[in-house]
């Protein structure tokens, strides 16, 4: 026998300033027994939709020259504009990391084969902003300097963790209603829990926090866009659990 619910809610936890949508679905699968005990297997699903409060850029400066110290000086000038392009945005500094500067041969591939162009210097900043409404102003300004790439643009939440942890307890929460719901129809009692876990015997990679579509890269060429284009719209994020339990029947 199985029995299936699926329900959709709005959910606004303390401190957040946006509503969190809610989705959740359940599959019971049958009792079991044996010659000494009933068994109830349960699965709850929950999943929150939830509007981000924070984007995350990795930001690149890179250059070529005939000298290595050419290429670098110029990769420090043009990481300093845009530190300073981020720090207008970005009040903590916690959240503008900067690598030290890679370098390395550059080639061009031509006629079959590898053409020495010149020294690459390049250094990246990991910056997350946290007013997204801003992000269209301040990737105008960034796009005035000399900056290279903007890659792996991520739409996230700072209470992801938090989010993480009520998904999961909303699952098990669910898991256990939906058999104690079933024992009732049946005339029967829920006995002691027999087995509860967050994974399937074959771990289930697709739960957790995910994005309703990709990230989002721009590679500048002479300012142009590349690859696969940049989105200033917000995604929607997806915190996604299950819990697995077994209960006695009585």
């Amino acid at each position: 026998m199985e029995n299936f619910c699926c329900c959709i809610l709005g959910f606004k936890p303390n401190n957040m300033r946006t509503f969190i949508y809610l989705s959740a679905l359940f599959f019971v699968s049958a009792c079991s027994s044996s010659s000494e005990k009933n068994y109830i297997h349960v699965t709850g699903h929950a999943r929150l939709k939830v509007v981000p409060d924070i984007v995350e850029l990795s930001l690149r400066a890179q250059n070529v020259k005939p000298a290595m110290k050419d290429a670098v000086a110029q990769t420090q000038v043009d990481v300093n504009e845009i530190l300073a392009v981020c720090k207008k945005y970005i009040s903590s500094q916690a959240d503008i990391k900067v690598s030290t500067i890679s370098t390395n041969k550059a080639y061009d591939y031509r006629n079959n084969r590898e053409v020495f162009t010149g020294f690459e210097a390049s250094q990246i900043l990991e910056v997350s902003l946290k007013n997204i409404s801003a992000i269209e102003k301040f990737t105008e300004e960034l796009l005035a300097t000399r900056i290279s790439r903007i890659d792996n643009v991520r739409y996230n939440h700072t209470k992801a963790d938090s989010i993480m942890r009520e998904v999961n307890l909303m699952a098990l929460d669910y898991a256990h209603k939906t058999a104690e719901k079933m024992c009732q129809k049946m005339n029967s009692r829920l006995g002691k829990i027999n087995y509860l876990s967050n994974f399937e015997p074959a771990e289930n990679s697709s739960l957790g926090m995910h994005y309703s579509d990709n990230n989002y890269d721009m590679n500048l060429y002479n300012k142009s866009f590349g690859g696969r284009g940049f989105k200033m719209t917000a995604e929607i994020l997806e915190f996604e659990d299950a819990a697995y339990a077994s209960f006695e029947i009585e």
